[in-house]
């Protein structure tokens, strides 16, 4: 009984949502502030798909001096570190405020988090994984949220899509889980009961919300 009500609320607060919203379409204007904005890149041994997670996040659409971006080559033994500078060395990207971290520190990803946490400059933190290549406006469409009303929006998320999809079974496997949770599932909960759900692959946040919500650093 649970799982079937479960189901139906999902199915039916994803179909709502549907409706309401799959003839809007999204504009994109000029918005009233720019909060500074530090997006942070664990990488763990990503050498190979660091540049262009890298490249698409140089690219975004916000202004360049409201971005900090920290690069964590986290404990890494192959070239991510080279590679993220071999990006930052591009002459497109010199005059970005960008900056590597060959970290050694225990903890993973959670530690990298709370290491960012005491060096960030912005008033927002963006967290990417070393494999999720934004579009271009993603990050635009994450502040655009949040300033609707920053007293009760501390932090939001988007919308995951797998690049290759259609590559191999398990790559269409991964796909349908993404649908199913974050274009269905999320939404619908959001949409029914405005309750949400971090998703760490995509993530902004103030950065004084651990400390409001009691906690110190942030765990994994």
């Amino acid at each position: 009984m649970v799982i079937t009500r479960h189901v139906l609320n999902t199915l039916g607060g994803a179909t709502h949502f549907w409706l309401k919203n799959s003839t809007k379409i999204a504009q994109i204007t000029p918005l009233p502030v720019y909060p500074k904005v530090t997006i942070v890149i664990p990488a763990h041994n990503e050498e190979i798909v660091i540049a262009q997670t890298l490249e698409a996040i140089l690219k975004l659409n916000y202004p360049t001096d409201k971005v900090e971006i920290l690069l964590y080559a986290d404990n890494c033994n192959d070239q991510t570190a080279t590679e993220m500078h071999k990006v930052l060395n591009k002459p497109e990207y010199m005059h970005h405020n960008a900056q590597v971290i060959e970290r050694t520190g225990e903890g993973g990803k959670a530690g990298v988090l709370n290491d960012a946490l005491k060096v960030a400059q912005g008033e927002y933190i963006g967290v990417y994984d070393a494999d999720a290549m934004p579009e271009k406006n993603a990050l635009y469409f994450l502040v655009k949220k949040t300033i609707e009303n920053p007293e009760e929006y501390m932090a939001a998320f988007g919308r995951n899509k797998t690049r290759n999809a259609k590559q191999n079974f398990l790559t269409k496997c991964i796909n349908q889980e993404i649908v199913v949770t974050h274009r269905i599932q999320h939404c619908a909960v959001w949409h029914m009961f405005k309750i949400g759900e971090f998703q760490e692959l995509i993530l902004l946040l103030t950065v004084n919300l651990p400390n409001l919500l009691g906690v110190g650093a942030m765990v994994h």
